[in-house]
C-alpha cells in the first residue's frame, strides 16, 4: 500500500472503507494526487512531518472528505439502482401472476357458464314437452348404472384377464377413468355439489387477484418510503452539517475577530489533540502487565494487542515495554481521536470521549455520547451525532458523560479490583474537561 494512503487514512479513518476491498483504483489513485499535491511531497517521513501543521492537516481533511463523500455518494446511486431493480423485479413478478389469475379466473367463469347453458337447454325442453328434454335423464342414468354396476363388478373380482393381460387392463382402467368422470358431471348437473365447489374456487380466485393488487400497491408504497427516507436523511444531514449563520453584524463581527477567545469560548486550535494527549499519558503512565487487566502488557496505555495491530505483526511484552512517545502518539491519533471525530466535537466533549475512547472502546464510547445527545447509537461518530452535540450545552454534556462512564465501570466484574484508580481517572478527567471550557 501507498504510505501517503496510510496518511490519508490516520487523517481521516472513514476513508479506509473506500480504499479496501474492491475499491475502485481511481479513488486511491485521487487519494494519492490529492495526498501529494496539499503536502508537496512524495517522501512518506516529509509528509509526516508536514501533516503536523495546522493548516496543512485542515485543508487535506476537506479535501479527503470531499472524496469520501463523493465516493458514498457513488455508493449511494448505486444502491438506490439495486432497490429500483428489485422493486421492478417484483412488481414485473406480480403482474404476471395476477394475469395467470386472471386468465384461471376466466376459465373458471366460462365453465361454470357452459354447465348453467346446459341446465337452461335442458328446462326449455321440459317445458316444451320436447322427447329431447329425455337426453339429459336417459344419458344420467345410463351413466350412474353403468358406474356402479362396473364397480360391484370390480370389486366382486372381474376382468381377471386384466390381471394378465396388460392390453385388457389398460381399457378397463380407461373405461373406469371415463365412467368416474361422468358420474361426476351427472353429479354436478343434477346436485349442483360441484357447482358450490366452483363458486368458492372462484371466491378464491377473486381474492387471489386483490391480493395481488395489494401487494403491488404495497411494492409501490415501499419504493416511496425509501425515496422519502432518504429525502429526509439529506436533509437531516445539511441541517446539522451547516455552519449557523452570523449573528452579529460585519462591524460586530470584525471587532469580534480581533477576540476570538470571546467570540467562541469553545474554539478549537490544532494544539488541543496535543492537550488531550498529555492527559491520556497522565493517565496511562509506563508499561504495566496486571495480571487481572483484560488488556494484558500496556505501555502509555497502548495494550500488546493495539500495538500488534497497528505494526501489522505479532509483538513481544519488549516490544511494548520500548514503545516510545511518538509512535503511541500516532496510534492515539488514528485508532481513538480520528475513529471518534474529536476534531469535529466541542473543546472538553473532546477530552472526556477520547479518554473514555482510549479506555473502554472507541465503539462504547460513541454509544455513551449518542445515548446523551439522543441520536441512534451505533457506535460511529459521524455528521449527524456531531450535530446533536454542538446543540447542547457542552458543560452538561461532559458532566452526564463522566455519570455514565462511571455506571459502565461498576457493571463491571472487576470494579472491586480497579474501582479507585477509575474513579480517580474520570474524576481529574471530568474537572480537565471543564477547565477547558473555562479557559
Amino acid at each position: 500500500m501507498n504510505p501517503l494512503i496510510a496518511i490519508a487514512v490516520n487523517l481521516l479513518p472513514d476513508l479506509a472503507k473506500r480504499l479496501t476491498g474492491g475499491a475502485k483504483p481511481e479513488t486511491t489513485d485521487l487519494v494519492v494526487s490529492v495526498v501529494r499535491e496539499v503536502l508537496g511531497t512524495d517522501d512518506p517521513a516529509e509528509a509526516r512531518k508536514r501533516i503536523a501543521d495546522g493548516d496543512l492537516s485542515a485543508e487535506l481533511r476537506v479535501k479527503l472528505a470531499e472524496i469520501d463523500a463523493a465516493a458514498k455518494a457513488q455508493e449511494d446511486a448505486a444502491e438506490q439502482a439495486r432497490r429500483q431493480n428489485e422493486l421492478d423485479r417484483l412488481r414485473a413478478e406480480l403482474d404476471a401472476e395476477a394475469a395467470r389469475r386472471d386468465a384461471a379466473f376466466r376459465e373458471l367463469s366460462a365453465r361454470m357458464g357452459d354447465q348453467q347453458n346446459a341446465r337452461e337447454t335442458f328446462e326449455g325442453l321440459a317445458k316444451e314437452a320436447s322427447p329431447f328434454a329425455w337426453g339429459p335423464v336417459v344419458v344420467s342414468v345410463i351413466v350412474t348404472a353403468g358406474f356402479f354396476i362396473t364397480l360391484v363388478f370390480l370389486i366382486r373380482g372381474g376382468f381377471g384377464a386384466a390381471q394378465t393381460d396388460p392390453v385388457v387392463f389398460q381399457v378397463v382402467n380407461i373405461a373406469v377413468g371415463a365412467l368416474t368422470a361422468g358420474f361426476a358431471t351427472v353429479v354436478s348437473f343434477w346436485l349442483g355439489s360441484s357447482d358450490g365447489s366452483r363458486r368458492k374456487d372462484l371466491s378464491a380466485a377473486q381474492a387471489q387477484t386483490a391480493a395481488a393488487a395489494m401487494q403491488r400497491e404495497n411494492a409501490e408504497a415501499t419504493r416511496r418510503i425509501v425515496s422519502e427516507q432518504s429525502r429526509q436523511t439529506a436533509e437531516l444531514l445539511d441541517k446539522v452539517t451547516r455552519q449557523p449563520p452570523p449573528t452579529a453584524p460585519a462591524q460586530g463581527a470584525a471587532a469580534a475577530a480581533s477576540t476570538p477567545a470571546a467570540a467562541d469560548p469553545a474554539a478549537k486550535d490544532a494544539l488541543q489533540f496535543t492537550r488531550c494527549l498529555e492527559t491520556i499519558f497522565r493517565h496511562e503512565g509506563g508499561y504495566v502487565d496486571h495480571p487481572k487487566d483484560p488488556g494484558g502488557a500496556t505501555n502509555m496505555g497502548i495494550t500488546h494487542k493495539t500495538l500488534a495491530q497497528w505494526r501489522g505483526a505479532p509483538v513481544t511484552r519488549e516490544d511494548v515495554r520500548n514503545l516510545t512517545r511518538e509512535e503511541a502518539g500516532e496510534i492515539y491519533r488514528a485508532n481513538y481521536w480520528n475513529a471518534l471525530s474529536c476534531d469535529a466535537l466541542p473543546r472538553g466533549v473532546d477530552l472526556v470521549v477520547f479518554d473514555f475512547g482510549v479506555n473502554a472502546g472507541v465503539s462504547r464510547a460513541a454509544k455513551l455520547l449518542q445515548k446523551i445527545v439522543h441520536v441512534e447509537q451505533d457506535g460511529q461518530v459521524g455528521p449527524i451525532t456531531v450535530g446533536a452535540t454542538k446543540a447542547i450545552a457542552a458543560d452538561h454534556i461532559v458532566t452526564a458523560f463522566s455519570d455514565g462512564r462511571m455506571d459502565h465501570y461498576r457493571s463491571l466484574s472487576i470494579w472491586d479490583t480497579f474501582k479507585n484508580g477509575w474513579t480517580r481517572r474520570t474524576n481529574e478527567t471530568r474537572e480537565a474537561a471543564l477547565k477547558m471550557l473555562r479557559t
